[in-house]
């Protein structure tokens, strides 16, 4: 009995820790930005890609972090984060850094600051995922944009709580799926 005790509360312990540990992907906002795809026409601030400025845009992502941690993750969050991330670099490090949304006027960010699907990806997803459903009664339902860039595409199936969910990434200029989950309740 002890032994069954002391490995019950071992695992307790290493679940706690575990779960303390986890933070907001929004800590290494500059690096994930500069690792997924580009929007059509997306520009950054050359700024992220000098070297010597490297650690001292992943120490102000991570302290931007701590600033926002209270802030609700909705519509406006990214907007709030490069808020103060754009604070952090002036006053700290004498930075004049340009957030993506002043660059890129044209592109609508969503609350962690993957660019809104645009029609036209829409129009190029579609008929991949239609080719990859796997019955007459699977209908695309959304199309969102992760954090890493991908596009997850949900589709429901007839009346049904079931759904399905398609990453779609582009590879070489071209959409491909690359990886689906089957939802039945």
């Amino acid at each position: 009995m002890k032994v069954g005790t002391l490995l019950l509360l071992w695992i307790l312990l290493l679940t706690c820790t575990t779960q303390g540990d986890q933070r907001d992907p929004i800590y290494r906002e500059t690096a994930v930005r500069q690792a997924r795809p580009r929007a059509l026409g997306e520009k950054f601030d050359p700024q992220e890609n000098d070297p010597r400025l490297r650690d001292v845009f992943t120490a102000c992502d991570a302290e931007a972090e701590r600033a926002v941690g209270n802030v609700p993750r909705d519509q406006r969050f990214i907007f709030r984060f490069w808020s103060a991330k754009k604070k952090i670099l002036r006053q700290k490090h004498g930075i004049d850094w340009k957030t993506p949304a002043e660059l890129n006027p044209n592109i609508v960010y969503e609350s962690y600051g993957q660019p809104r699907v645009t029609a036209q990806e829409i129009r190029e997803i579609t008929p991949i995922v239609q080719k990859r459903l796997h019955s007459r009664k699977e209908k695309i339902a959304n199309f969102e944009r992760t954090f890493e860039g991908d596009i997850n595409v949900s589709t429901t199936i007839g009346k049904t709580d079931g759904r399905g969910n398609y990453a779609v990434r582009r590879e070489n200029s071209t959409w491909k799926v690359v990886d689906y989950h089957l939802v039945v309740p």
